[in-house]
């Protein structure tokens, strides 16, 4: 019985699962890096056990470690989700030293995510140095997105550089597409901390709303989104404006939390958008910049059979999806669903994989 693993850091979560592979043991942590951060742990036939937790992505994953150790339970391989693979890497791969310093050259391309994908990384392969460490990556679904999708509006040089459409979310809509055997022609919108919105032909993606970056595409909690290039310009002529501090107001302090004064999370934005015009405007925005990209991305489709949601807002804000459902009244709505992402099952299921293609080999070597 080979037990797996699976971490998955978000921007502002982390959650982790053991499987056999069946699912015996999670433990999640919302609110990542703030005052409010909360762990739900839940043994297989147990209550779900909450409580508060502080520190980033390394501590998170030490503290996993801590709870599978008090259970005298050792993983035999830990697949890690990786925001970004970049060019290099088309699938999910075994991390080996020179994969991991690979991945650092990844991180200003994700600058938001790859920090604590890389943090969580070297803590597990310190907390369980004789696991085998898989990396599996969320852009590897949408290297089959077709050449018109991959390619932006830039000349030769900058596409050879490697500056394309690559996408992200892939192991969430990998996963929608595992769970509805009847998807058809879908447009899969993943709306959480992080929001996408990705177009899928015949189980394959055909368009995807994000693109170089997580910070592309439609507005998130605290991301901009696609903007007017000229503004990143207009705001490095600010005094006293850098790089940085340009890259940080557009992760940390933009889409919902540029517009509702630094609320970002949407229960507390539906909390307050009776008393809050700001709040309720953030709403508003958000709704409508998803239902266009929604629009959007079934005009790359052949026919639209279903919109899926999915992400912690699509499966837990209905106020928020039949909103976003009632713009689009105009199209022909398809069938709608709410569908739970399960990342964790992709990558458990990429790293078993791996494993025996592994052992394979070895039993294949001459001896």
């Amino acid at each position: 019985m080979t037990r797996v693993l699976t971490i998955n850091p978000g921007s502002s979560s982390l959650k982790a699962a053991l499987r056999t592979p069946t699912v015996s043991l999670t433990a999640e942590i919302d609110r990542l890096g703030t005052s409010e951060a909360r762990c739900t742990v839940t043994d297989t036939g147990m209550p779900p056990v909450q409580e508060p937790f502080s520190g980033g992505a390394a501590d998170a994953v030490a503290h996993v470690a801590a709870l599978l150790a008090c259970r005298d339970i050792r993983p035999q391989a830990v697949a890690h989700r990786v925001v970004h693979g970049g060019s290099l890497f088309e699938r999910s791969v075994v991390i080996t030293d020179a994969v991991r310093e690979s991945l650092t050259a990844l991180v200003a391309w994700a600058p938001l995510h790859m920090p604590g994908d890389l943090a969580s990384i070297d803590a597990a392969r310190a907390c369980w140095p004789d696991a085998a460490h898989i990396a599996c990556f969320d852009t590897a679904f949408h290297h089959a997105l077709p050449d018109d999708a991959r390619r932006l509006p830039l000349p030769a040089f900058a596409d050879q550089l490697g500056l394309r459409r690559y996408g992200f979310h892939g192991l969430s809509v990998r996963s929608i597409v595992d769970t509805v055997p009847d998807l058809g022609d879908a447009v899969v919108a993943h709306l959480g901390s992080g929001c996408s919105v990705t177009a899928v032909h015949n189980g394959q993606p055909v368009h995807t709303s994000m693109s170089l970056t997580p910070a592309s595409g439609v507005l998130s909690g605290t991301r901009s989104g696609d903007l007017d290039p000229e503004i990143p310009l207009i705001l490095l002529d600010q005094p006293g404006a850098t790089t940085a501090s340009v890259r940080t107001l557009l992760s940390h302090h933009s889409g919902l939390a540029g517009i509702a004064h630094g609320l970002h999370d949407v229960r507390d934005l539906l909390a307050a958008r009776e008393h809050d015009p700001a709040a309720d405007l953030a709403l508003r925005v958000f709704t409508r910049d998803v239902a266009m990209a929604i629009a959007a991305a079934a005009t790359t489709l052949p026919r639209w059979d279903m919109l899926v949601f999915t992400g912690g807002i699509g499966e837990h804000a209905p106020t928020v999806c039949h909103e976003i459902s009632a713009r689009l009244t105009s199209l022909r709505l398809p069938r709608t669903l709410v569908v739970p992402a399960d990342e964790a099952a992709v990558m458990d299921r990429e790293t078993r994989v791996l494993l025996r293609a592994h052992l394979d080999v070895q039993h294949s070597s001459p001896q």
